[in-house]
Formats: C-alpha cells, sequence, structure tokens
C-alpha cells in the first residue's frame, strides 16, 4: 500500500485547497437582491396626496353632502321650487296717480289750482257736489253732466263728458280722491270697488246727468 502522502488522489483533494468562506460570503452580501416585482414601497409623496384627498373628500361630503334620509329630497325640491318661483318675472305693481291723471284730463277746463274758469267752469275747490257725497262725484265722472247747475252760488251752464268708458276704475278713484283732498278739500277716499259698484249700478244709462237728476238721486 502506497504512503498518503505520496498518492496523487490525496495531493489533489478539494478539501486541501485553502479558500476564505469569509470572502466569499462578504462578495454575495454586496450584491443587490433581486428585485421583485409588486412588492416596491410606495413613494411618500403619493401617501401624502391619499392623506389630503381623504380629507378633501370628508370635507366635501359634510358640508355638501346634506343628511343622509328621504326627507333631504324633500326639502331640496322645496328650495327648488322657491328658485323656480323667484325666477319668474313678476308683474309690475302700477299705482295709479291721481295728480297725473287730474293734469291729464281735468286742468283744461277746471285749471290747475282747481279753480276752474269763472262763468264757464265750476270750480272744485270747495264745491259741494265734489264734497257733499262720494257717489255723485262718481256719477259725474262716469256719464258727464250737462245744463245748469249752482256752485257755490254761481250757475254754470255748460256741458262735462263722460270719462267712464275712457278711464278705469283706479283711474277715476285716483283722480276723485286727489280732488276731494287738494285745495283746501279734505273728505274720504274713493276707492276702486266704489266706482265699480256706482258703474254696475248705472250701466244702463246712455246720457249725461242734469242736476235736478242728481238732486233727486240724493232725496
Amino acid at each position: 500500500m502506497s504512503d498518503k502522502k505520496t498518492d496523487s488522489r490525496w495531493r489533489f483533494r478539494p478539501e486541501e485547497e485553502k479558500h476564505d468562506i469569509y470572502s466569499l460570503h462578504r462578495q454575495a452580501l454586496r450584491e443587490p437582491p433581486e428585485p421583485q416585482e409588486g412588492l416596491e414601497p410606495p413613494p411618500w409623496w403619493l401617501w401624502v396626496i391619499s392623506v389630503l384627498l381623504i380629507f378633501w373628500a370628508g370635507f366635501y361630503l359634510g358640508r355638501y353632502g346634506g343628511v343622509f334620509g328621504p326627507y333631504v329630497h324633500v326639502l331640496e325640491e322645496g328650495r327648488r321650487t322657491e328658485r323656480e318661483t323667484a325666477l319668474v318675472p313678476k308683474e309690475p305693481e302700477t299705482t295709479v296717480s291721481g295728480a297725473e291723471v287730474y293734469a291729464r284730463v281735468c286742468a283744461a277746463c277746471h285749471q290747475p289750482n282747481g279753480q276752474g274758469v269763472p262763468g264757464v267752469f265750476p270750480p272744485l275747490a270747495g264745491s259741494e257736489w265734489v264734497l257733499k257725497d262720494p257717489e255723485t262725484p262718481i256719477l259725474i265722472v262716469l256719464h258727464g253732466l250737462q245744463g245748469p247747475i249752482e256752485v257755490k252760488g254761481t250757475v254754470y251752464n255748460n256741458v262735462m263728458p263722460e270719462w267712464g268708458s275712457k278711464l278705469s276704475n283706479e283711474e277715476i278713484a285716483a283722480v276723485l280722491t286727489y280732488v276731494r283732498n287738494s285745495w283746501g278739500n279734505q273728505t274720504a277716499e274713493i276707492t276702486p270697488d266704489m266706482v265699480e259698484k256706482v258703474r254696475k249700478e248705472t250701466q244702463e244709462r246712455k246720457t249725461h246727468w242734469t242736476q235736478e237728476e242728481l238732486l233727486k238721486l240724493k232725496k
């Protein structure tokens, strides 16, 4: 049997080769690990954006989401109806000016100061036909007046045209109220309803009033 020290099989055994195992491990540790798809951590800025979006969504729902319940739709329907109603244009409220009607219709004869024209057109300031009762001036304006009439002790003989077909109840009420409370006159207001009542009661009349007829109506 040959000696081990001279045997070539033992002379070249790998176990007898000298290797630094720690050096081999250090080299292995220096190599980066193999990347694994799907396990990469998200960047920090993505976390910040996500948190901000969550806070914003919570604020938005709290501010504009209302409350959860069926009556929310009822309330919203009511608000929508109010908004739609507000958008519908309203007809302008018109207030008839008695002074404007007087200037347009009456002032040419009875004068802007209500004193009339001596011997031609009777005055309205202090006139008993204007102040005594509300029905008489309404009758005169609606159907007109003709023939002699005594006003404040003076007789006037002329014709006043009818204005019932040209003026509305509101205009007649406004102008008579203006006359009955101007130039020292002071008495009760005449309303459109009062004019309408007299208009209906005398709708069949087609001629002017006379002083005699008006006096008979008051007996």
